[in-house]
């Protein structure tokens, strides 16, 4: 599904029931090339940026929760790139831009 003003201002007026699946239900497989711990922001940008720049796709993301439910899913996030440490500046930077690509590869707003 592609999200869109459109899209979401039809699905408020279907009273939110007609949304397609976003994810699909999995049984745990035998064996994973990697395995990460974690289902938060942190984790599932690992896991799409190996998918999006490796090519590893057979990846398990475990969460005790739901996903998203920890730091990330109960605080307030904030994603900035305005520390001004000499060597934090380019990390930051680029953390921005991957940020942003990792959205629009989506076409999810995280």
């Amino acid at each position: 599904m592609k999200y869109s003003i459109f899209s979401l201002a039809r699905a408020a007026l279907s009273g939110h029931k007609n949304w397609q699946r976003t994810w699909r239900d999995a049984s745990p497989k035998g064996r994973y090339d990697v395995v990460i711990i974690g289902g938060g922001g942190h984790g599932l940008a690992t896991a799409w940026f190996l998918a999006s720049e490796f090519g590893i796709r057979n990846v398990a993301v475990l969460e005790k929760g739901w996903i998203g439910s920890g730091n990330a899913g109960r605080n307030t996030t904030i994603i900035r790139s305005n520390y001004g440490l000499p060597g934090n500046t380019g990390f930051y930077e680029l953390s921005m831009r991957l940020w942003e690509r990792m959205e629009q590869d989506l076409n999810y707003n995280a």
